[in-house]
């Protein structure tokens, strides 16, 4: 017994710096969009064949924690798609566009721009915004 308290003294003052280094936690892009009357399938199969690929891609590098997609079922008008990009901090906007381009880049030999040169026929971009758990600041 008389020794597990120096072992447990030593354990915890190790530990005491590591609670500092801990990550503070991520971050939560939510934008939304209206897709344009008539080209909800076409919108469907841009996000399938274009924008998922190159979200796969930027979780393989880490430049991305995971990403959501998701389509309205119900409810109003307002709009109808919301991407969910969660990253482990927030970056400028440059940077994340950087590694947007590369990871397009890899994927189909073309910059994002190029590669989305048609998503504004086909959707409105119409709002972000940033999100933290409860109780996280940015």
């Amino acid at each position: 017994m008389r020794r597990a308290v120096p072992i447990m003294v030593g354990l915890l003052a190790l530990a005491a710096p590591l609670v500092g280094q801990a990550r503070s936690g991520h971050f939560y892009h939510v934008n939304y969009y209206q897709v344009r009357p008539g080209e909800e399938k076409a919108y469907d199969s841009a996000l399938v064949n274009v924008v998922t690929p190159v979200f796969d891609e930027l979780v393989k590098r880490k430049a991305m924690v995971s990403y959501l997609l998701l389509t309205k079922a119900a409810g109003s008008a307002e709009y109808t798609n919301i991407a969910i990009v969660e990253v482990a901090s927030p970056s400028s906007e440059g940077t994340f566009q950087q590694e947007l381009d590369a990871a397009s880049q890899a994927v189909f030999h073309k910059s994002w721009s190029e590669a989305t040169v048609h998503f504004p026929e086909l959707r409105r971009f119409l709002h972000a915004e940033l999100y933290t758990r409860a109780g996280q600041r940015p």
